[in-house]
């Protein structure tokens, strides 16, 4: 099930070989912990589905648990994973569905039936892609491996000396990935695959932004302060220093070097300048895509009509308040928030939503800021997942990019903090919930959360009534335009042109259409998750007012999607209504 992609665990969901390793028998035995077992139990079923995913590359074993000796694994190849296996159809998806209907759902308790139908539709999902390795992307402007490894390496837990041995061993690596990374790159090319140039001009940048001035680089600071927290004896801690900077210089930034030179040669090749579509069989693939990440089984078209009610909707919500207070607008472009401090923040929202959300004790989190190389190319914020088995530590990045409004931080810390990003992760992690079902979470799922929270907190800020469902719907307009617009481009076969004459109708001018386009080309389904998960969970909202009747309340509503956990949108609604 490589489709997984744990590697890109930051706030993205987008995953070589089994994590445990069975003495020799026959292949059509399951084998769980090295031990024979004609009929292995659902439990241990799962858990080998989850072992085999998160052992495919050692980051994604990192970051998913923190006492990996726990499951049965140790001993596992430092590597970071195979280029071709990861974007190459999975040819264990048959023969784990077959194993999966090998079990009578029926004798399964309720937690069971549950984790057996999220992981029938997900192989489902897979046993339905497109043959071709080509319509996959691994590299992107802010989802793209390339982007991602910097903060992965900056945030890798340093709990033992063992830790740092195995982060050490771990950067030659990075230069033989990249290797496989360029050659699929060229094979792309070669086949008419290959990015558009703008896009790839992007990367390029970005590339040698990070590689420019290899002293300063941010990796180096980042393992001496890792480093100096397991006080180690001074020799020991200066021959691993020396160890990670030869380790940069002779494997990290050559890599990048690698890429840049890669993606200049390729330039020019791409046949495609326009969405998915285009290519063969690209439609299929971008409608597998937007069902993976939103988790909604609404189809094409009901989603573009979802999308477009909404953004009807909101725009009568903004010029009923405008005409209503014709000075609106004014307060609307710059908010005056009640905290303007990322702490201050949490701990104000934390007060403030006691009375709409269970409380739950996120414990300790850290807050940092974006390396300086890295800012012009990530998002205003990001959440980075804690292992599974440990729910620490947790970490809130902030871009400190004068392009972001630091003064309004409210948003994004309600986003990516409480009762965002945090709240729910370590609810769920509390939960100890069946640790693939975890995994299976559609990105849909958490970022429709935290972006129905967003919205949902601006009640809290004292603002009146007006200026509330004015930011509130100028927010689902935008996230909403953005959305349609990936679906116009990517599966309608949209045209600059044609997405220009469609956004003009909203009042956006050409530039921002041709801008709007050029992201969306780039990433392809980025904002479908936050959109499509938001509406989903309004909804699911809906629903539950009209089924509880005068029993409702918001703070039910919410105790209930934490208690189911994260799953499909349509379970969460079966779960509802039972």
């Amino acid at each position: 099930m490589r489709r997984f992609k744990l590697l890109l665990i930051l706030l993205l969901s987008l995953f070589l070989s089994g994590c445990l390793t069975p003495p020799e028998t026959d292949s059509d035995t399951p084998f769980l912990s090295g031990i024979p077992s004609p009929t292995p139990s659902f439990e241990d079923f799962t858990d080998r589905l989850f072992c085999d995913e998160i052992c495919e590359d050692t980051i994604s074993l990192h970051y998913s648990l923190a006492t990996p000796d726990s499951y049965g694994i140790s001993d596992i190849p430092i590597t970071l994973g195979s280029v071709w296996v990861s974007v190459s159809p999975d040819a264990d998806a048959l023969s784990y569905y077959e194993q999966l209907l090998g079990y009578d759902f029926s004798t399964l308790n309720e937690e069971e039936q549950t984790t057996f139908r999220v992981l029938e539709r997900h192989l489902n999902l897979l046993l339905s892609a497109p043959s071709s390795p080509y319509l996959s992307e691994l590299l992107g402007p802010v989802s793209g491996f390339q982007a991602q490894l910097p903060l992965l390496l900056a945030e890798y837990r340093f709990d033992d000396i063992a830790d740092v041995e195995q982060y050490l061993a771990l950067l030659p690596k990075v230069y033989d990935y990249f290797m496989e990374l360029s050659d699929f790159e060229k094979k792309k090319s070669a086949a008419g695959y290959f990015m558009d140039d703008t896009t790839a001009r992007g990367i390029i940048r970005q590339c040698e932004s990070f590689i420019k001035n290899p002293d300063e680089n941010f990796l180096l600071s980042t393992f001496g302060e890792r480093l100096s927290a397991l006080d180690l004896p001074l020799p020991q801690e200066t021959e691993y220093l020396l160890q990670n900077q030869n380790a940069l210089y002779s494997y990290l930034l050559p890599a990048y070097e690698l890429l840049v030179e890669t993606l200049n040669e390729c330039l020019g090749t791409g046949k495609n300048p326009y969405g998915m579509c285009y290519f063969d069989q690209g439609k299929e693939y971008y409608s597998l895509l937007v069902r993976m990440s939103t988790g909604s089984d609404k189809s094409m078209d009901e989603l573009r009509q979802l999308l477009s009610d909404n953004i009807a909707t909101a725009y009568v919500t903004l010029a009923d308040a405008l005409s209503s207070d014709s000075s609106l607008y004014l307060s609307a472009v710059s908010p005056s928030f009640p905290e303007t401090d990322p702490n201050a923040i949490l701990s104000y929202v934390i007060r403030q939503s006691e009375q709409d959300f269970p409380f739950v004790d996120c414990g300790n989190y850290e807050i940092k800021y974006i390396p300086e190389p890295l800012q012009e190319h990530v998002s205003p914020a990001m959440y980075l997942v804690p292992p599974i088995d440990r729910y620490e530590p947790n970490v809130i990045y902030i871009n400190p990019s004068p392009e972001f409004d630091q003064n309004a931080l409210y948003p994004t810390m309600v986003h990516e903090g409480y009762p965002g990003h945090l709240y729910q992760t370590v609810s769920s992690l509390s939960a100890e919930p069946n640790a693939l079902r975890y995994l299976l979470t559609p990105t849909g799922y958490k970022e429709g959360w935290a972006t129905y929270v967003e919205h949902y907190c601006y009640k809290y800020t004292g603002f009146s009534d007006t200026l509330t469902a004015f930011l509130q719907a100028d927010q689902t307009i935008s996230l909403c335009l953005y959305a349609l617009s990936d679906i116009y481009i990517h599966y309608d076969g949209y045209t600059p042109e044609q997405l220009s004459v469609a956004l003009a109708g909203y009042g956006f001018p050409k530039e921002t259409s041709d801008l709007i386009y050029q992201t969306l080309l780039a990433e392809p389904t980025s904002y479908l998750p936050y959109a499509v998960g938001f509406l989903e969970f309004l909804e699911l909202r809906d629903t539950a007012k009209s089924l509880w009747g005068a029993d409702y309340s918001d703070y039910r509503f919410h105790s209930f999607l934490l208690e189911a956990g994260p799953l499909p949108f349509s379970f969460l609604k079966e779960k509802l209504s039972q």
